[in-house]
């Protein structure tokens, strides 16, 4: 539950199949976690258990630990790693992929997932069932040896932390701005600079610095990207029945998922990597399959997936309300 296909999968289902807003405030919830966590992650930069410790078996890519270190770890709880792992540790160039250890990723994003899930459709279901979703992340991430104690309480912590200022974010007229056509058009307005600084500047400006992976950087400005040229044709009616929704939802995973295997393919294949740079290839894996959102969105209106025409006969007045809209 704490992979980047799951949380794609149920963006995808949430924004193709059920609604479209609130698939688009649980991606940015999504994904603005991703940000502050991976620039925790930099900013801190603790090692995870298996470089602390050589005995520690990674189980999540099954690769042999090759760590100098034997028995370093913490000799209490609320102690730090050894200054000597510490130095170490900071001092590798290059680092190797996903290398920090605090917070955790895995834990903040399925707390948010799940607590901004129970929030946008006021489920008392999902809220009962999302303290059992992160404690299963959690023991897992632990298992694995990927995460000491300390590093899935602080990602607890932080993707609670995130949860609260996104439950007042709901309740604030910000929320509406984001779902008026206006608030995107190429003017220099307070409101209109200052979204497109939190969805386009911001991400930039962590990848520039090194506090965010590629990849991160890549979903973000894909995504609002998509967003964006969704919003200025007009957002999508949530009509259609049962059989419209699936095959929205079945059209939209399928460009993701094409287009995330092609990439994933090709580059491999090419072995790009050199004169392209690996953050350069993870951006571009990341960001067009995030972009094939206004893909889907563009082919699930033309044959009128989404029922608009049968909403218009039923409802006369509800094309009039969509223009003003």
């Amino acid at each position: 539950m704490g992979s980047a296909a799951f949380f794609a999968g149920i963006i995808i289902i949430t924004t193709f199949g059920i609604d479209f807003k609130k698939g688009f405030l649980l991606f940015q919830l999504l994904l603005w976690t991703a940000l502050i966590t991976e620039t925790f992650k930099a900013l801190i930069a603790f090692p995870r258990p298996d470089f602390v410790d050589n005995r520690v078996l990674n189980l999540e890519y099954g690769i042999k630990n090759t760590s100098p270190f034997d028995v370093n770890g913490e000799t209490g709880f609320f102690k730090l790693p050894d200054r000597e792992v510490l130095e170490a540790f900071r001092l590798q160039e290059p680092l190797p992929d996903s290398p920090f250890g605090f917070p955790s990723g895995h834990v903040a994003l399925t707390t948010v997932l799940w607590g901004g899930t129970s929030c946008v459709f006021n489920s008392r279901t999902v809220s009962r069932l999302a303290p059992a979703a992160m404690l299963l992340v959690a023991f897992s991430r632990m298992y694995l040896g990927r995460h000491f104690l300390g590093d899935v309480l602080g990602g607890a912590v932080l993707g609670l932390v995130i949860l609260i200022a996104f439950t007042h974010f709901l309740k604030s007229p910000l929320k509406e701005e984001f779902f008026k056509k206006e608030s995107f058009e190429p003017v220099f307005r307070q409101k209109n600079l200052f979204i497109y600084s939190i969805m386009f500047v911001v991400p930039v400006l962590l990848g520039a610095l090194s506090l965010v992976s590629g990849e991160v950087t890549g979903f973000f400005l894909g995504a609002n990207t998509a967003y964006l040229l969704i919003i200025r044709k007009g957002l999508p009616e949530d009509t259609g029945d049962a059989g419209q929704r699936a095959t929205r939802v079945f059209i939209a995973l399928m460009l993701f998922g094409v287009s995330t295997f092609v990439l994933d393919l090709g580059f491999t294949t090419v072995g790009t990597a050199s004169s392209l740079g690996a953050t350069l290839i993870e951006f571009l894996k990341a960001f067009i399959p995030a972009l094939t959102i206004w893909v889907s969105a563009g082919l699930c209106t033309k044959p009128d997936l989404y029922g608009r025409e049968e909403a218009i006969e039923s409802y006369p007045g509800i094309e009039k309300q969509s223009e003003e809209c």
